[in-house]
């Protein structure tokens, strides 16, 4: 058996993709491909910076990122599919379970550091707000480093949106039909909101040839930003839900990209983001169930089994990239922890310790990841969805012993299961819109093509390479680290006594 000890790369303070799902708000032919990071990662604090951040990896990340979940509740390409990518081109950097990109938008262009999300619909930047915006962030090595905001004044493509536009969704707060049109998205998280106008714009991308492939798309300028957006998702966030108002929606518009999606999650911290990727013909589909809502992925699971244990019941889970763990709601958050501890041999965590996990076990020198049980949803149609691994690893801070935990949580805050990005590594998942069906299929997320595109219009913010990882060893039983295992190491920054 093995035991992976990846140190996790879940960064929390874009928990705000968890703390908001910044899906689950909402507000009024050809492949994309571009860059996305985790917010934490080492490339991105590079640039943002870690300075007051909860170390990565460590217990305190994991509250932070179950406290912004809390309050945000919410493979190859066809031969015949012409894949774009963004202006940076497809190749991927670290990711985790919150992710971001690099986007350039405007003449000149100008990048932004923009949270993707697929629980939300709106696009928008930080824009004309004077003091209220932030304008930088301290690196690791005590460097400031400035953030872009939009000007729609110095963009000579940009262009207001008027209340007449079928996209203002406020038109009963505008004084005329000619004026510029207000939008206004709040999230989950309490007094978490984005105000401002409407404004079109272009976005770059290119095909895999160099050729330039723009599109005028309508977002928000942010004018104000409150709640979380203080200290996360300062730089904007692109909806990727099932609207007019979303970006992919604007992509098709523009006869750039097919009206589906791509998001794959590795293994190691590494993925994509595709826009026009319809997936493969042996890729497991299950049909959109649009029970939550029809903007958002939700499927309708028919079973799911915890080792030899199969539970028949019925319900809905929406999949959403901006929620770093799974949530269930009861009675299945009950059924799946309950049948997941019976089959466990290892010694249960004290509930004493302050985890944000309630099923948490000691790992000694008899512990065998392959005595665990797996976790497998079945979804209308009959596809299996396998949870490549449902636990996570932490280390505690001074080496004396480690713990793995059962990464789902209870769901009380919303009325719906939240399948979050945890259950989604390994996939890469496809959002085909067009034929209202959710794909899946296993990934390492390399770039196959090995596509690294033209030289940006506006260049972005460098990206550190990647950290080694660091190897632990556990005991003779527990071997160091294999790739193909999703099992991850993360430290605790202290425990209580057990």
């Amino acid at each position: 058996m093995i035991w992976s000890n990846w140190k996790l790369r879940w960064m929390f303070q874009f928990g705000f993709l968890c703390a908001m799902s910044l899906g689950l708000a909402s507000s009024v032919s050809g492949s994309l491909s571009f860059e996305i990071h985790h917010r934490f990662s080492e490339q991105v604090k590079t640039v943002l910076g870690g300075h007051g951040l909860p170390e990565m990896g460590s217990l305190d990340y994991y509250k932070a990122l179950v406290h912004r979940d809390r309050g945000r509740q919410l493979t190859s390409n066809n031969n015949n599919q012409t894949t774009i990518s963004f202006a940076q081109g497809n190749s991927t950097e670290e990711i985790s379970f919150l992710h971001y990109a690099n986007v350039t938008i405007g003449t000149p262009a100008q990048w932004f550091l923009v949270a993707l999300d697929t629980g939300s619909d709106l696009f928008w930047l930080p824009c004309n707000c004077n003091s209220t915006c932030v304008r930088s962030m301290e690196t690791d090595q005590g460097e400031r480093i400035k953030l872009n905001i939009y000007n729609p004044s110095k963009s000579k493509s940009s262009s207001k949106v008027t209340c007449n536009s079928t996209l203002c969704a406020l038109r009963n707060r505008c004084i005329s039909p000619v004026s510029d049109c207000p939008y206004r998205i709040r999230y989950l998280s309490p007094g978490s909101k984005s105000t401002g106008v409407l404004v079109e714009d272009v976005i770059h991308m290119s095909t895999e040839e160099g050729e330039a492939r723009d599109a005028r798309i309508t977002f928000g300028c942010s004018e104000s930003q409150l709640g979380l957006f203080k200290e996360v998702a300062v730089n904007g966030i692109m909806g990727l839900a099932i609207a007019d108002i979303a970006v992919p929606n604007m992509l098709v518009k523009a006869g750039v990209a097919s009206d589906s999606f791509s998001m794959c999650f590795g293994p190691n911290g590494k993925g994509t983001i595709s826009f026009g990727d319809k997936g493969s013909s042996d890729q497991l589909e299950t049909p959109l169930s649009g029970t939550i809502s029809p903007m958002f992925y939700d499927v309708s699971i028919t079973k799911f089994k915890v080792g030899k244990v199969t539970v028949d019941t019925e319900f809905t889970a929406t999949f959403d990239s901006g929620t770093a763990v799974t949530w269930l709601i009861e009675p299945y958050y009950t059924a799946l922890t309950t049948n997941f501890h019976l089959s466990v041999p290892d010694r249960r965590l004290s509930k004493s310790v302050d985890s944000p996990f309630e099923f948490c076990y000691i790992i000694t020198s008899t512990s065998d990841e392959d005595k665990l049980p797996s976790v497998s949803f079945e979804m209308k149609g009959g596809a299996a969805y396998d949870v490549f691994s449902p636990i996570l690893v932490f280390d505690t801070s001074d080496g004396s012993f480690q713990v793995y935990c059962l990464a789902v949580l209870k769901q009380v805050n919303a009325d719906f299961s939240i399948i979050g990005q945890n259950f989604m590594t390994n996939y890469r998942i496809v959002h085909d819109r067009e034929r209202r069906i959710l794909g899946w299929k296993k990934s390492n997320c390399n770039d196959t093509n090995g596509f690294t595109g033209p030289t940006a219009l506006a260049k972005p913010p460098s990206m550190a390479p990647t950290s080694s990882p660091r190897t632990i060893n556990l005991s003779s039983r527990l071997n160091p680290l294999a790739a193909a295992s999703s099992l991850f190491i993360i430290c605790f920054i202290s425990f209580v006594s057990l």
